[in-house]
């Protein structure tokens, strides 16, 4: 008896999104590694760490996308996450002094969508509530860490992102009620 296995043909669409992105890995590369070479040859400020960033940005968002938590909070909050960190690299590598101001703003309005998804869906949303509770206690340890650190002027960003991440974590905490508790052990193992 002769057994036959056969499997559904790829479909053609397939192919080539794999075929492109396969390509669009490998420019990614050959840029990584071109950049920095470029830039120590030709001197001057540290620009390829900010496009080696930028290439990782691309790469994660849009080439290597999640496996298991593909979903709108959690992209978005590692779009919010890889852009502070660029923006943040900005600073320190070609023009310091503002980041101080502008990373916090980008995180507030990170956590102000962040919270418009999760509670305009709410009983779906709830079950990928740990993407945005990092973002949360990112923005409150940033916040805290900066205000103790940054002894400037401008210093109501910093006070503003943490007050917000506080009470976005607040009315998390108040409307699952009880069921925060349980979310909190599920998604960090605890007892």
């Amino acid at each position: 008896m002769k057994i036959e296995v056969t499997y559904p043909a790829v479909p053609k669409r397939r192919l080539r999104r794999r075929r492109l992105k396969s390509a669009a890995g490998w420019l990614l590369l050959f840029a990584a590694y071109i950049c920095p070479i470029v830039n120590m040859v030709t001197g001057g400020k540290a620009w390829s760490v900010i496009v080696l960033i930028s290439l990782y940005m691309v790469w994660m968002l849009l080439l290597s996308t999640d496996l298991v938590e593909y979903n709108r909070i959690s992209q978005f909050t590692r779009l919010i996450f890889c852009a502070c960190a660029l923006l943040a690299a900005i600073d320190v590598f070609i023009s310091s002094g503002w980041a101080i101001e502008v990373v916090p703003i980008v995180c507030f309005s990170g956590l102000t969508v962040a919270g418009i998804l999760f509670f305009t869906d709410f009983e779906k949303q709830k079950q990928n509530m740990l993407p945005m509770l990092l973002l949360i206690f990112m923005a409150m340890g940033a916040s805290v860490v900066g205000l103790c650190l940054w002894h400037e002027e401008s210093r109501w960003a910093l006070a503003v992102m943490g007050a917000f991440a506080l009470a976005l974590l607040v009315a998390c905490a108040v409307t699952l009620g009880s069921e925060f508790k349980r979310e909190l052990r599920r998604r960090f193992h605890t007892k």
